[in-house]
């Protein structure tokens, strides 16, 4: 173990220092005063340092009867593949997305830094005086790209233009930032904040975005979104299909499964919410969740509030089901900018708690149906119990606890959403409706990523399939079907991840003295794995 825990302390403090977006999400201030490096050079180095990492670690000889030694292992070689590949094309593609690229990720979390002493805010003001550095080199590797022919959809260009031309009109969010709690002159902190937000940040923004609306020109047109239609792209994306769902599968294999997931809810939705609409038509259930304006939100602390009864009666039931519990706590917060809804997980460090945030910029954009399942995935039994497990946890290595393996991730968070059912969490028969609404969404993922990606479908064939297959609004359509185009097969591993955590557990469950507080704590104690391992974990042996 002491080869292998040195090879993964070296790993995790490469990642802590190259992936610096990723620490956005926490609020750690490790390589706090950073951004990521956008450029080409920059970005060619960190993939020929991962897969270095991940050939060694391959190479290592470890007890294989030592879980804790076989799921560092194989994480590590995991996720230092899977982030090489992830990174081909990051900057000219994802990182310019008008919903999940650098910029609107920045706007969420920017402000919520857990600084306590004044170089912590030094460090701050330093990220960010660094900020227009990033911007730049982002600017320049997606012009390069474009004369190759390697470049977004023109529409997402001028999204993102737009985006960053209203936050420099409007810097808002990037002065939400308290001062260090500790702080010696709170308000000299300020000053030099605004100072290098106007006088630094706020003229790169601009320069980007000029530079965006230039590229536009080039863009790809909404009819050819997917990475099929690019030189390699196709090849690239079976590489992503596999990485994000860290099983053997292909996109066509993806594809079919998404299809036939769609056909089994449907028979769900005639069961349950036929019923409660009083019709046995699969087109009219889902015309009247969707615009029946009853079944909206008009606040978001509506939302807020609704989120965290559900987590009250998640955390009364909780110990029946579960050996093993956090004391970290969870809150829930509104947000007006960013994805729908997400998690961020507690750190001991800073006392940060586990957070989930709703974005209720919109708020009647938010059915009250769907509002528990997303709760019951965000925060308790899903990705809280997940990450603040691990958190603190004192055997975990760094590596298993915050280095994401997406299809465990959200595998967990989706299959937690059907474990709730069996929980007894929902509040009615409309809100189980609810959680067939979120597997719409996660089977529908299936066939349109793979159907744009791999099968050439347009971004309205996705948008179309989506509306007639799922009863979210065509806004929130829109918006997923933008982030499938931005973030290529990382929507796969939702639904791919639940349904392998549902087939280890039927195979558990079919042995002597099953437990399932047990296979639970099993499935939370060795920190996040590619599948197969969990396999090998839960069930002794490896998948076959």
């Amino acid at each position: 173990m002491t080869e292998l825990k040195a090879l993964a302390d070296e790993y995790f403090a490469f990642r802590q220092e190259a992936d610096v977006l990723r620490l956005l999400w926490s609020g750690s201030l490790d390589a706090l005063e950073r951004w990521e490096d956008l450029s080409p050079a920059g970005i060619h180095e960190q993939q020929d340092a991962l897969r270095d990492f991940a050939a060694r670690a391959a190479a290592l000889e470890i007890d294989e009867s030592d879980p804790r030694e076989v799921s560092l292992r194989d994480s590590l070689v995991h996720t230092a593949t899977q982030r090489a590949v992830s990174l081909t094309w990051f900057s000219e593609l994802e990182a310019v997305n008008p919903h999940m690229g650098v910029m609107p990720l920045a706007q969420v979390f920017l402000g919520r830094f857990p600084l306590t002493t004044d170089a912590d805010g030094e460090r701050y003001v330093a990220k960010l005086a660094a900020l227009p550095a990033m911007l730049d080199d982002m600017a320049a590797a997606v012009q390069v790209a474009a004369l190759s022919g390697r470049v977004a959809l023109a529409s997402h260009l001028r999204q993102s233009a737009q985006g960053m031309a209203d936050l420099a009109a409007d810097p808002a969010p990037l002065l939400a930032q308290n001062p260090p709690a500790e702080s010696s002159d709170s308000q000299a902190w300020q000053e030099r904040v605004r100072a290098v937000v106007s006088g630094d940040v706020v003229p790169a923004l601009q320069r980007t975005a000029d530079a965006l609306v230039d590229v536009a020109r080039r863009g790809r047109d909404d009819s050819e979104p997917g990475l099929v239609h690019l030189e390699g792209g196709a090849a690239h994306y079976e590489a992503l299909v596999q990485g994000h769902t860290t099983l053997p599968m292909t996109a066509q294999e993806v594809h079919d499964l998404g299809l036939a997931v769609i056909e089994e809810l449907e028979a769900e939705y005639l069961k349950v919410a036929g019923p409660l609409l009083g019709t046995d038509d699969i087109a009219t259930i889902y015309r009247l969740l969707r615009d029946d304006t009853s079944m909206h939100y008009s606040s978001g602390e509506d939302i807020v509030a609704d989120a965290m009864a559900a987590l009250d009666r998640a955390n009364l039931a909780a110990p029946e089901w579960f050996g093993t519990l956090p004391t970290s706590e969870c809150v829930a917060h509104a947000t007006e900018s960013g994805p729908t809804a997400f998690y961020s997980a507690p750190s001991l460090e800073t006392g940060k708690p586990g957070e989930f945030f709703f974005n209720a910029g919109n708020p009647a954009a938010w059915s009250t149906y769907e509002l528990e399942a997303i709760a019951f995935h965000e925060a308790i039994p899903g990705h809280h119990l997940q990450f603040a497990l691990h958190e603190e946890s004192q055997d975990l290595h760094p590596v298993v606890k915050h280095l994401g393996v997406t299809a465990y991730l959200e595998g967990w968070g989706l299959y937690t959403e059907r474990l709730a059912d069996e929980m007894g969490l929902y509040s009615s028969d409309l809100a189980r409706v609810g959680m067939l609404a979120a597997d719409s969404l996660r089977a529908c993922r299936l066939v349109v990523d793979t159907g744009m990606h791999a099968l050439g479908w347009s971004r309205q064939d996705a948008i179309d399939y989506m509306a007639a297959h799922c009863p979210m609004s065509v806004d929130q359509i829109t918006q997923e079907v933008d982030r499938y185009i931005g973030l290529p097969g990382q929507a796969l591993s939702y639904m791919v991840g639940r349904r392998e955590i549902q087939a280890i557990r039927r195979e558990a469950e079919a042995r002597e003295g099953f437990d399932i507080k047990g296979f639970h704590d099993t499935v939370l104690g060795y920190g996040m794995v590619p599948l197969t391992t969990l396999r090998r974990l839960v069930l002794g042996a490896p998948a076959g």
